[in-house]
């Protein structure tokens, strides 16, 4: 029996085959190069920014580490506070030569730099300077002038600020530019492999070039929807068959499950009422963000918040009503969740609590009054209320540096009598706790 193996056909599939593995590896091979490529030019920009940005930190570092010895100064007369002063006036003026120098690629970054470095001099010449003179000449500062210095610092840290929003967006610049670079690349890789493929599946596998591509577009979906990335679609695919199904059925699978993901996860972290994050939520921000602040010595700031005369007003006004007011005021609140460092939680019944880091005690009251007022402002009638026409609020306020010997509980308990001591004094007002009331 003569067996012709692989014959005329068998010989064009294997040609078509080998050409196109050829093909295939050389595309892959340079594709693969120049995504290696694009992807150094963005670690070497990421790098660059990066250091742009220690820098700039340590540039800050310096005039705050001036300010700090100049006011220690000022206050005690302890000629040791001059160490730290005379530290940062050097170490400003070194970070100052090593960021201009850093930010000659990056025209935007090198002008806002050069506008932080400007306001540093100021301060460092027209107030700094001149207040340690004084304070060796035994002259007490003017108040009106150390506020006009402090509104200077104030200026430098929010060029500071958009200094590091602006290095921000500089990497989103590379990033992007990365981005757009190695998508070419694989756009172009996909248009040659789909190219292939199809050459070779339209002259024996047309069937298969109907279903291969689908199938691996769908298990990519998956992929995503695995990770709870439901944003990813589902693949085209028009033909009335079994495939067709399992494509449909994938799609009904991605909206149930993402549902029933976004209903868990607003079960679980969010009052459903106010929309606001619930108690356990806030328990374990609470923790995990105390154990931060312990580590790292950081202020940690909480405010507790009471409705005045809550009672009477679900008396006067009925539940629904009561409902409204939470609601009402919730949606005040909310807006202290848009910065990562605050957190704005529904403590129980009429009563929230608010997280703030990084923030002294003085910075917390500020927040707290804003708090107060804003409430007062919305001007909810409270005809039943002996304190105001409207609705109110006490708050109370306590800023702890957490030790090892502190528990979350005991700010927890500051912050909750100096709230109480808000009530005790007339309600609608803001009262302190302070650490020696432990």
């Amino acid at each position: 029996m003569n067996v012709n193996f692989p014959g005329k056909l068998g010989k064009r599939l294997l040609t078509s085959m080998i050409v196109s593995t050829v093909v295939i590896v050389i595309v892959v091979i340079v594709s693969t190069y120049g995504v290696r490529y694009f992807l150094n030019v963005n670690i070497q920009g990421q790098r660059a920014l990066d250091s742009i940005e220690g820098s700039t930190n340590e540039l800050f570092k310096a005039l705050i580490d001036q300010e700090t010895g100049q006011r220690g100064y000022n206050l005690t007369k302890d000629v040791s506070f001059l160490e730290p002063y005379n530290k940062g006036v050097s170490a400003f003026s070194e970070s100052s030569e090593a960021l201009l120098q850093k930010t000659t690629a990056f025209s935007k970054l090198d002008e806002e730099a050069k506008k932080v470095i400007e306001l540093g001099h100021y301060w460092q010449e027209h107030y700094g300077e001149l207040l340690v003179d004084q304070a060796e000449e035994g002259k007490e500062p003017n108040v009106e002038f150390m506020f006009e210095g402090k509104q200077a610092i104030d200026h430098f840290r929010i060029e500071v600020d958009k200094l590091a929003e602006q290095i921000e967006a500089e990497r989103s610049i590379v990033r992007n530019s990365m981005q757009m670079r190695i998508n070419a690349t694989l756009g172009t890789l996909m248009f040659l492999l789909i190219g292939i493929v199809l050459i070779n599946l339209w002259i024996n596998f047309r069937l298969l070039k109907s279903v291969i591509r689908p199938i691996v577009e769908l298990s990519r979906s998956v992929k995503h929807y695995t990770n709870h990335d439901f944003s990813q679609p589902i693949p085209s695919y028009q033909k009335e068959d079994e495939l067709f199904e399992l494509v449909q059925n994938v799609d009904l699978m991605r909206k149930e499950l993402s549902n029933s993901i976004h209903t868990l996860e607003q079960k679980v972290n969010f009052d459903e009422l106010t929309g606001l994050y619930n108690r356990r939520f806030f328990n374990e921000f609470m923790v995990r963000e105390w154990e931060s602040a312990m580590e790292y010595a950081e202020p940690f700031s909480l405010i507790i918040c009471d409705i005045d005369h809550y009672k009477s007003y679900n008396d006067t006004f009925g539940h629904l009503a009561g409902d409204e007011c939470l609601r009402t005021i919730s949606k005040l609140l909310q807006s202290y969740n848009h910065d990562p460092l605050n957190l704005a939680a529904r403590y129980g019944g009429e009563e929230f609590a608010i997280i703030l880091l990084l923030r002294t005690e003085e910075e917390a009251l500020v927040v707290a009054e804003e708090i107060r007022k804003g409430i007062e402002d919305l001007q909810i009638p409270h005809p039943a209320s002996p304190t105001s026409s409207y609705v109110t609020v006490s708050l109370g306020v306590a800023t702890i540096v957490p030790t090892e010997s502190m528990v979350p509980n005991n700010i927890i308990q500051l912050a909750d009598e100096a709230m109480y001591k808000s009530k005790q004094n007339g309600r609608n007002r803001v009262t302190a706790a302070h650490l020696l009331n432990v």
